[in-house]
């Protein structure tokens, strides 16, 4: 390995486990996947079934386990708490960041494996939602191993390397379904078939042998879920994938749909600021044709084709084709960014700087903040947040757009690779506010600043206004029971088929029957609903025991 090529693999791992690793512990768990899986995780790491996941005692079986184990082994050697929840998927991050290094080398020479490693790194979505405890960051990390080896193969004609294209699209699929096989064997297959050239290198890639490693990593664990839970298998094909693709309601897992017009749009977010520069920025060389090109090529198309012809869709379902994003960026970004393009990019920070710094103080817009439920989404997000959440983020917003206005300042007067780097320091100023912002309002999207009240009542229920999903956080945070209030228990295979559970659900009248028995009870509900509640349960006011963004804690006082 020469210097350059050791300082600059090196400088990204480094930036990597800054980035995701370090910054492990910042933040309350989200509701939703982060509070799925860690509390899931957490039961697994106290002595509960690890072949079976846990959500509230009901089994959570929509993803296979892998994930639950590697952050249950997590947290036995850090303790139950957000760092070692987050280790798993952060660790992963960082090899999605290595891989990509190493493929655009191959594409490229050196500088552009750091130039793609790094646009894979720290574009503003790519680190945010890299960073969500989610099944997502592993998955791409299992898809881009599993493509690396398949071109190392073709490279080598070693059949170790094929194997291990097996391993890890195996892998994948146990970390969260079979489209973990399906993606890097399509990939292959489509490259096989238009490409004359990388069909003979390729084609040892199909194998009775690694097809039989898919079978020994995967069936074992379906079949004694199937076997455990009869009908399983045919609910989770029929009703939870097919039910996805063709935008059916799922009966476990149904979620708002990010509109097609929306997803894309949000990709420019997603690689803020490095789409906008690629766009700009001219090729060094003319652009080669080469296999590797066009299964980058093929990569990116047909993941992002499958996300957008599914009936639902979320704002992070084509993670996969990331890193070719990336790849194919770097292609651009490797040479020289336009003084022009950045001197753009300079200006419109400077005057978000500006912004942030006099206009943010005095906004105004809407009077509270939409509820939980109505947040669903990042577009929804942001536009349902009133001023008062946007002005408790000022001082992060100006150290974060005034830290990347200098960068970006600094950049007009560079060039070449320098240029890149102050670019890079853009990005990473921006990522780190991002960081800081999501820990600020993290009160509006989790229940664990209310950690310390639920722990006051050790004997207590939590009755909750909604869903799981937008409770899960209580799983991570709490011992104590969730009881969902006005929802449909049939929704859940499990609980529909097999009731186990189906004590965690009550309706209105029950409500009131727990509120005035003996028994401790806690009552999760929005702030805007409380009449509603105080009268539905005969009293002028319900006490208050803490609050978290639109949500408070109320105590039947027992």
């Amino acid at each position: 390995m020469n210097a350059s090529r050791a300082f600059l693999l090196g400088l990204l791992v480094v930036l990597a486990l800054g980035l995701t690793v370090l910054t492990g512990g910042w933040g309350d768990l989200y509701n939703e996947t982060d509070g799925q899986y860690g509390g899931a995780a957490r039961v697994m790491a106290a002595g509960g079934p690890w072949l079976v996941p846990l959500n509230n005692d009901i089994p959570r079986l929509v993803k296979p386990p892998l994930l639950y184990w590697a952050m249950a082994g997590s947290m036995q050697v850090f303790g139950v708490n957000e760092f070692a929840a987050r280790l798993p998927g952060a660790l992963s991050w960082c090899a999605v960041a290595v891989l990509t290094f190493l493929l655009g080398e191959r594409l490229g020479g050196t500088w552009r494996g750091f130039v793609a490693g790094a646009v894979m790194l720290t574009g503003l979505g790519t680190f945010t939602l890299g960073r969500i405890v989610m099944p997502e960051p592993t998955f791409v990390a299992f898809i881009v191993g599993a493509l690396y080896c398949a071109v190392v193969g073709a490279d080598t004609g070693r059949r170790s390397w094929f194997l291990g294209f097996w391993v890890c699209a195996s892998l994948a699929s146990f970390v969260k379904g079979w489209h973990g096989l399906l993606y890097p064997l399509a990939i292959v297959l489509v490259l096989i078939a238009l490409d004359r050239e990388a069909r003979r290198k390729f084609l040892p890639v199909l194998s009775w042998q690694g097809f039989l490693i898919f079978l020994v990593i995967n069936v074992p664990w379906y079949a004694y879920i199937e076997w455990r839970f009869p009908g399983y298998l045919g609910n989770l094909i029929y009703g939870e994938q097919i039910g996805h693709i063709v935008g059916s309601h799922a009966p476990a897992t149904d979620y708002t749909n990010v509109p097609r017009w929306q997803f894309l749009l949000l990709h420019v977010a997603w690689f803020f600021p490095w789409l906008l520069l690629a766009l700009t920025a001219r090729r060094d060389s003319p652009a080669t044709s080469s296999s590797l090109s066009r299964l980058i090529w093929i990569w990116a198309i047909l993941v992002l084709a499958s996300v957008l012809l599914t009936g639902q869709r979320q704002d992070y379902y084509a993670m996969a084709m990331w890193p070719a994003a990336a790849l194919l960026f770097s292609s651009r970004l490797q040479g020289q960014i336009p003084r022009w393009a950045v001197g753009v990019l300079a200006a419109v920070l400077v005057a978000g700087a500006i912004f942030c710094i006099w206009g943010v103080p005095h906004l105004t817009g809407a009077s509270s903040t939409a509820s939980v439920s109505e947040r669903s989404t990042a577009w929804n997000t942001v536009t349902n947040f009133d001023a008062g959440v946007w002005r408790s983020l000022w001082l992060t917003a100006v150290l974060a757009v005034g830290g990347a206005a200098l960068a970006a300042v600094a950049a007009v007067f560079v060039q070449g690779k320098a240029r890149f780097l102050a670019v890079l320091a853009v990005a990473i100023s921006l990522d780190l506010g991002a960081l800081s912002g999501t820990a600020i309002v993290a009160p509006y999207f989790s229940l664990g600043t209310l950690k310390e009240e639920l722990a006051q009542f050790p004997t207590a229920h939590v009755v909750f206004d909604g869903d799981i999903d937008t409770a899960s956080s209580l799983l991570f945070y709490s011992d104590l029971p969730v009881i969902l209030l006005n929802r449909n228990p049939n929704q859940d295979f499990i609980v529909r088929k097999f009731g186990i559970g189906r004590d965690r659900f009550v309706d209105q009248n029950q409500l009131k029957t727990l509120w005035e028995a003996d028994q401790p009870l806690l009552f999760v509900v929005e702030k805007r609903d409380h009449d509603k509640w105080a009268n539905l349960l005969g009293m002028s006011e319900l006490k208050s025991v803490g609050e978290s963004g639109t949500q408070v804690l109320f105590w039947n006082g027992r």
